[in-house]
């Protein structure tokens, strides 16, 4: 028969094994690579919204519809992480699709935007 623990064995052993000193030691010594991780991860995204920025403002596009041209960019960059090729191009097709028909986005700006993303113009 197995050993039932109670609250108390797990307080214990929490207590034991995460001490605050410790703790604070081991995320000093790896903040470095924790932060260039942080910064190589988010990048990328970054870069794409800040595109699609200047995008929409040279289009003339109205700020209170920005969103969904952003929220565009930030998926298609999400897939272009993981995909490439024909399977990209597929999903940015798709989303395009997706945003055109349920968010009456306009085709040349997502055009434009998965042209800057992923260097290739999706068809509709």
């Amino acid at each position: 028969m197995g050993f039932v623990r109670s609250l108390r064995d797990m307080l214990e052993k929490y207590r034991a094994k995460y001490v605050p000193d410790t703790i604070t030691t081991r995320y000093s010594q790896v903040k470095a690579i924790m932060d260039a991780r942080y910064e190589g991860a988010v990048s990328p995204i970054n870069e794409a919204v800040e595109t699609t920025r200047t995008i929409l403002t040279n289009k003339k596009v109205p700020p209170a519809q920005w969103g969904k041209y952003l929220a565009f960019a930030q998926m298609l960059q999400k897939y272009a992480f993981s995909h490439s090729g024909g399977v990209l191009e597929m999903i940015a097709s798709g989303l395009k699709s997706y945003f055109v028909t349920a968010h009456d986005c306009d085709p040349t700006i997502l055009d434009e935007i998965a042209q800057s993303i992923i260097g290739v113009v999706p068809p509709y």
